[in-house]
């Protein structure tokens, strides 16, 4: 049965589809998309400033959790059962956070609305996992990363999307092409950053689909391109966090999964991929300087460790000064956006995740929480080394969790949306009736 899904992996995605395609192109193509045509803009934010306000919260991506949830309740999940399956040190942990991670947003933020929503947004991403836990049970594992397909597809009409915003320019708009902050422009994406993390996440699951399959020559050729497409995307977002997830995510899977099933993943797709860096590198928009790894010619880069990572050494001291003024229950959720200023900048989140947990909920909340976490992470692994073929979504968690030590993966709805639904993919169990059912 194995060799049967790895030679049929692309005539049984576009052939029969199933759950797992769905849920990829709804939240690959579908999501992303209407984010990129509703908040287009040349600037920094969008206006009017309400609109900017539904950005930032990822009020795209909420509305499409939601969606899943009551499509999920209408087909009987139960999250009453799913609480009951849950071990008990999880259900303590799951009700001691619930129970507090809300506080500081209501009694301490000078913003609470704000905060409040951001609390509820969590509310919503941990209702959508149950739902992905739900759905996932209605395909093998085997199958379960047939949502590449969607992502995929997502990954190609951004780029076109991004190609025509950034070439065909409204005449007040090109009359100063060379002042735009075009690192804000990515269409759908608030920085040209988190653009590079998503891409990032996308990549690892493709290669953690060609780690895992040998399949025929031609199937195995059409994803190295696919790869070498998102690869090169990547490169051109010069993103360097999302590079270090994804080359983490790669000694993880050997120790999960031992070594890719087939040498071209050694020995063919680095040609691949070098030619996708190369293009990539010809086609820096307008020269500016975010879409560059390292500006050599910048004089800080010689300064300082604190200067390579973008200050963030001096956003995280600062950060962690105010937590020790509210060390239990933190500022409030999303308190950095006002708190803590870098010159003229404001930092709406604190790129690393220990320090957005304790700032925004403190070590009350915090503590359950990296519990919850860290424990499905360790299960997931777990799963894995038993259920090879769910490797690539463990490969896209990992990358996701490595690019949280530097960003804003538990900050932005988009990528807990990722995080969340690739731990319930990777944990959820076959139904025994799909268990019985030839793929």
């Amino acid at each position: 049965m194995e060799a049967r899904i790895e030679t049929d992996l692309f005539a049984r995605v576009i052939g029969r589809p199933g759950p797992m395609l769905v849920l990829g192109l709804v939240g690959g193509l579908a999501l992303p998309m209407v984010a990129a045509f509703l908040y287009l803009t040349y600037d920094i934010a969008v206006r009017p400033i309400g609109l900017e306000g539904t950005r930032q919260v990822g009020i795209v991506f909420l509305a499409g959790e939601i969606g899943l949830i009551l499509h999920r309740m209408r087909r009987g999940l139960s999250y009453r059962e799913q609480w009951s399956a849950m071990p008990r040190w999880a259900r303590r942990c799951l009700a001691l956070f619930a129970a507090t991670f809300w506080i500081s947003s209501a009694y301490v933020s000078p913003f609470p609305a704000f905060s409040l929503l951001l609390c509820v947004g969590w509310v919503i991403h941990l209702l959508f996992a149950g739902a992905v836990f739900n759905i996932a049970t209605e395909a093998v594992p085997a199958c379960r990363s047939d949502i590449w397909l969607g992502f995929v597809a997502g990954m190609v009409a951004v780029a076109v999307v991004t190609a025509v915003h950034f070439t065909v320019l409204p005449p007040d708009v090109a009359a100063h092409a060379d002042q735009i902050d075009w690192g804000s422009a990515i269409p759908g994406f608030i920085s040209v950053r988190l653009f590079g993390a998503w891409t990032a996440a996308i990549l690892t699951l493709l290669t953690g689909i060609a780690w895992t399959r040998s399949g025929d020559v031609t199937g195995r050729r059409l994803l190295f391109i696919a790869i070498a497409f998102v690869f090169g995307l990547m490169f051109w977002s010069a993103t360097r966090a999302a590079m270090v997830g994804w080359i983490g995510a790669l000694p993880l899977a050997w120790l999960v999964a031992g070594p890719p099933r087939s040498r071209d993943m050694i020995t063919v797709l680095p040609l691949y991929l070098t030619v996708a860096a190369v293009i990539a590198s010809l086609l820096r928009p307008y020269g500016h300087p975010a879409f560059t790894f390292f500006d050599l010619l910048d004089p800080r880069l010689n300064a300082s460790a604190d200067a390579i990572s973008s200050l963030r050494l001096t956003f995280w001291a600062r950060s962690l000064e105010i937590v020790r003024d509210y060390p239990l229950f933190g500022t409030g959720a999303g308190s950095s956006w006002w708190l803590i200023t870098l010159g003229t900048t404001r930092h709406v989140q604190p790129h690393n995740v220990l320090v957005q947990f304790l700032l925004n909920w403190g070590l009350v909340p915090t503590i359950p929480a990296l519990a919850l976490l860290g424990g499905a992470v360790i299960r997931a692994h777990a799963r894995v080394r038993g259920e090879r073929s769910l490797l690539p979504l463990l490969m896209m968690l990992d990358c996701l969790l490595v690019i949280g030590l530097f960003d804003g993966m538990f900050h932005f709805a988009q990528f807990i949306m990722l995080i969340v639904g690739s731990l319930a993919l990777c944990l959820a169990p076959a139904s025994a009736v799909v268990r019985g059912r030839p793929v």
